[in-house]
């Protein structure tokens, strides 16, 4: 028998999420992205407020 060989582990993080600035509360860090494609709304993790993008 051949050796089983365990395949690596990528981890990626979501797709919606992308850096940038809230523009409510001047946070730099993460925003969420919402909506359906052409309707995308932002949305701060900080002050949890959506906003347009």
């Amino acid at each position: 028998m051949g050796r089983r060989k365990s395949k690596k582990i990528i981890t990626k993080g979501p797709r919606n999420v992308t850096t940038g600035m809230c523009p409510l509360c001047k946070t730099i860090g993460k925003i969420f992205i919402t909506g359906q494609i052409g309707e995308e709304r932002g949305k701060c993790p900080a002050c949890n407020q959506a906003f347009d993008l």
